[in-house]
Parts: structure tokens; C-alpha cells; sequence
């Protein structure tokens, strides 16, 4: 009860703050609806998980690049 009490406190206070609102994303991941916090420098985060999403859509980019490459 006590760690669930924590969770929703935080949840309270990230959503009722405009600031911490403000940083709130949601990862641009195909496939992934996970929301994170963006608090990288610049604020320009795209996934939830650079090592995960973020190397998903890396290896899917150089895919499509090579298949344009093969055909040419």
C-alpha cells in the first residue's frame, strides 16, 4: 500500500505541474505506447529507451536504406 501510495503521489504532482507536464512524451517507437519524462539536454528525446526503440528504428532505417541501394 505504501509504495502504491508513492506511485500515485508522484503521479499526482507530474500531472498537475505545468513545467513537469510539459516534458511528458510519448515514444515514437512503432509499436510502443510508453510515456517518458524528456529531460535531455535540448529536449529533442524520441524514444522511451535509446538502447531498445532507438535501436529498433536505427536498424529499420539502414534496412530501408540498403533495399533502396540493392534495387539501384
Amino acid at each position: 500500500d505504501a509504495l502504491l501510495a508513492v506511485v500515485a503521489r508522484d503521479a499526482v504532482e507530474l500531472l498537475t505541474d505545468p513545467g513537469a507536464r510539459a516534458l511528458l512524451r510519448q515514444c515514437e517507437g512503432d509499436n510502443c505506447r510508453r510515456l517518458y519524462l524528456d529531460t535531455s539536454r535540448g529536449h529533442r528525446r524520441r524514444w522511451c529507451s535509446s538502447e531498445v526503440c532507438g535501436n529498433r528504428e536505427r536498424v529499420a532505417r539502414h534496412r530501408r536504406r540498403a533495399a533502396v541501394a540493392a534495387r539501384a
